[in-house]
């Protein structure tokens, strides 16, 4: 970015009178010392002296006052300029006149007049204090016998007039300058600090669009990186640390060998863990002795490091490491930038992650989808399918037996008319497995108790149901649903593997915990043997239901051996609002 010309700002009038001021005061105890010194060598009144002395003590102090307190528009050099003229001349004159030892402190105002205007305000005043003094003398002793001196010691004055006017003129041009470089020199770091605010924001709305990890880290590390440049410090190695089950891996990195880049921290010690345990940016001097650093190779000639952990509230994704020749480097307002930089890259590595999780989230319930939709056309084949086929041919028999044997009619159609109440028996328990409308209703027990109802009606075993009826108050529907769903599949599997006698369900709450158990009296299965065949049998009961369980924040066992039976166990933590209100209900009734 260019930076734009100006043009010399004006001395600060304000500044200069503060600074007149002050020296003003070692001006008057100076005079007054001199006076003192000399005292034998002029003759006055003291008192008309420490008067004059105590009234220039208050003028100089009512002219700090106004500048400290006064903010509207004043002219006080003149009005100042006008102070020291009269001041000096009076002091002077109650001194000796032309013979006075403090004549030459005349040089005073006129010094000012030429620093703060130019070198004919230093004439002006010259000729002020001259014709002054001439006055004061021509009054006092009526005499013109002292022009001629006046004559040689005011022209001593006009040539140190000249000459304060000259240098004065050369030192607000000098003055200007510098300040004119100054306000350059502001000018080029402003427009530096504009540049790296503008790449932070930059970067901040790139990485809003990036879901590729990769992509955000190096777009973090080439912003980094440009802080450095035009600093007058070389462009330091840098990395990005993720954390992964091992520890930390090297993910991205700026001039690292490709040892250093193949190194695995643990992140257990040191530094590295003290940033991501505070989550805050953490400057180490001596990364050489760091147990961690220090085996970087590039770390081991750094003078000072800077971790910068990358993560949002308590959850942590990785850390950004700095190293430097020069501590001076990673310090001040390039630190603060880094620390923005890494906060708009924690960000963006959350939004990545969440957008990956969702991607596989989608993946998986579409996977879900498509395997619901394969066993809801196995099971209509199998069952409602099956049945409807076998009376439909049951129906052409019929047709074919009224015309050559009438007589077997009746039984017949005593037998169609059984498998057709199979087959609506079945329609209608797939239908409740589809969707339950009663557990939305009436409640989870009341869903279990039907389930059981349906069962019973087309298979040989006994179901028995065992709910705790506060199981309705401690879940929510989602729960429940998932609940059922658990239920009915260890059911299912019962029905399809287990040739049981009974089947006991038995759902309770214990403390903070909801129980359920699914038990068989059947033949019982090797559970190991089971989850090494998965892959072959492409079956994903036992798979669907440990998935509800984690959906539930439970835990999932299956329990069973060969001629025993088996007996599937789900432990769900109830909501503490659930437990709330149970407590408050069991107080009630207390």
């Amino acid at each position: 970015m260019k930076t734009r010309p100006v043009s010399p700002a004006p001395i600060d009038a304000a500044q200069v009178e503060w600074v007149l001021g002050n020296l003003r005061w070692l001006l008057i105890a100076a005079m007054a010392l001199t006076a003192a010194l000399n005292r034998g060598a002029w003759q006055a009144s003291e008192t008309a002296f420490l008067a004059l002395f105590l009234l220039t003590g208050f003028y100089n102090l009512l002219v700090l006052l106004a500048l400290v307190f006064v903010r509207s528009p004043l002219p006080l050099p003149g009005i100042t300029l006008a102070g020291d003229v009269l001041i000096t001349l009076s002091f002077i004159a109650i001194t000796g006149g032309l013979n006075s030892p403090l004549f030459f402190f005349a040089f005073l105002p006129i010094l000012t007049a030429a620093l703060r205007f130019n070198w004919w305000a230093g004439e002006l005043v010259t000729l002020g204090l001259v014709g002054g003094l001439v006055l004061w003398e021509w009054i006092r002793t009526r005499s013109v016998l002292v022009f001629p001196s006046f004559f040689v010691h005011g022209s001593v004055l006009a040539l140190g007039a000249l000459l304060a006017g000259a240098v004065g003129d050369r030192l607000k041009r000098e003055i200007l300058r510098e300040l004119h470089l100054r306000e350059l020199a502001q000018q080029r770091l402003l427009a530096q600090a504009r540049q790296q605010l503008q790449g932070i924001f930059e970067l901040a709305a790139a990485l809003g669009q990036m879901r590729r990890i990769e992509e955000i880290l190096h777009a973090t590390l080439e912003v980094s990186e440009s802080l450095f440049r035009g600093s007058g410090y070389p462009a330091p190695p840098m990395f990005i640390a993720l954390l992964d089950p091992e520890g930390l891996q090297v993910a991205a990195a700026r001039r690292l060998p490709l040892r250093d880049e193949r190194i695995r921290l643990h992140g257990v010690a040191g530094a590295i863990r003290e940033a991501l345990e505070s989550g805050e940016a953490t400057l180490c001097s001596n990364p050489a002795q760091d147990p961690e650093l220090g085996r970087l190779v590039v770390m081991r000639v750094a003078q000072a490091a800077l971790l910068l952990p990358l993560g949002i509230g308590p959850e942590r994704y990785g850390v950004l490491v700095i190293g430097s020749l020069d501590p001076q480097a990673l310090t001040g307002e390039r630190r603060d930038l880094l620390r923005l930089i890494a906060i708009q890259a924690s960000i963006a590595l959350q939004n990545a992650l969440l957008y990956h999780t969702l991607q596989q989230e989608k993946e998986r319930l579409v996977d879900v989808e498509e395997e619901a939709r394969r066993r809801l056309a196995r099971e209509l084949h199998d069952g409602p399918t099956q049945s409807v086929a076998a009376l439909a041919m049951r129906l052409n028999f019929l047709h074919k037996l009224f015309q050559h044997d009438p007589a077997q009619l009746p039984s017949e159609l005593e037998k169609a008319e059984r498998m057709a109440r199979q087959a609506v028996q079945e329609l209608r328990q797939f239908l409740f497995r589809l969707r339950p409308l009663i557990l939305e209703s009436q409640g989870l027990v009341a869903a279990l108790t039907h389930l059981a109802e349906r069962f019973q009606e087309t298979e040989p075993f006994a179901i028995h149901v065992e709910a705790d009826p506060r199981v309705d108050q401690a879940l929510d529907p989602n729960a429940k649903g998932l609940v059922f769903s658990i239920i009915e599949e260890a059911l299912n599997n019962a029905r399809k593997h287990a040739e049981p006698q009974n089947v006991w369900i038995r759902v309770k709450v214990e403390g903070d915990q909801l129980q359920v158990s699914v038990e068989d009296d059947g033949r019982g299965f090797d559970p190991q043997a089971l989850r090494a065949d998965y892959s072959r049998r492409g079956s994903l009961g036992m798979l669907s239901m440990m998935e509800r369980a984690e959906l539930l924040g439970g835990e999932l066992q299956v329990e069973s051996a060969i001629g025993q039976g088996t007996r599937v166990r789900l432990q769900v933590p109830l909501p503490g609002a659930a437990l709330d209100a149970k407590a408050s209900a069991r107080e009630e009734a207390r």
